[in-house]
C-alpha cells in the first residue's frame, strides 16, 4: 500500500496558487452576474377571463299529487295531502311561482289550492315548497256508486 505524505509547503508557490485561485473566483462571481446570452429576458401581457351566463330556474321535482279524502256532507273541512315539489334556481336569480287555478271541481265537490310561497330568490340548491288544498265541509258531491273518484290536472309555473 501507498501512504500519502504531506507534501512541505512552499510559500511562493503558495502564493502563486492562492493568487490564481483568487482570480478564478472572480471571473465566476463575475461571469454569473452577466445574464447568459441566449436569456432575452421576460415580457408580459394582461387579458381578460369573460363569462356569458345563462340564469335559469328549473322545477327539479314537480308536485307530488295532492289528494283529498272527503265524505259527503261531511261536518268539517278537509286539508289535502301531498303537493310537495322543489324549485333550483342561478344564485340571487328572483322568480315567482303561481298555479294554473286556485280552484277546481272534481266529482261534484269545490276545492281550492294555494302555494306556501308565491316567490323566491335562487341560491344555487333546491328550495322545497308545496301546493296546499282545502275544501269546505257540508258539500254533497256527485257520485252514483259507493265511492268515486276523479282527477283535475293543474300547472306550477315558475317565472324568472
Amino acid at each position: 500500500m501507498f501512504e500519502i505524505h504531506p507534501t512541505p509547503t512552499n510559500p511562493v508557490m503558495e502564493m502563486i496558487m492562492n493568487k490564481r485561485l483568487a482570480l478564478a473566483v472572480a471571473l465566476a462571481s463575475m461571469f454569473a452576474a452577466i445574464p447568459a446570452a441566449n436569456a432575452a429576458g421576460t415580457a408580459t401581457g394582461n387579458f381578460n377571463v369573460t363569462v356569458n351566463l345563462t340564469s335559469k330556474c328549473e322545477v327539479v321535482s314537480a308536485p307530488t299529487d295532492v289528494a283529498f279524502t272527503y265524505t259527503s256532507f261531511q261536518a268539517g273541512a278537509a286539508t289535502a295531502t301531498g303537493g310537495a315539489f322543489t324549485v333550483r334556481c342561478t344564485n340571487t336569480l328572483p322568480y315567482t311561482m303561481s298555479l294554473d287555478a286556485a280552484s277546481g271541481t272534481v266529482s261534484g265537490l269545490n276545492y281550492t289550492l294555494s302555494l306556501s310561497a308565491a316567490s323566491g330568490t335562487g341560491n344555487g340548491a333546491g328550495q322545497n315548497y308545496s301546493v296546499n288544498g282545502s275544501m269546505v265541509s257540508g258539500q254533497a258531491g256527485t257520485c252514483a256508486l259507493g265511492s268515486c273518484s276523479g282527477t283535475d290536472a293543474r300547472v306550477l309555473t315558475v317565472t324568472y
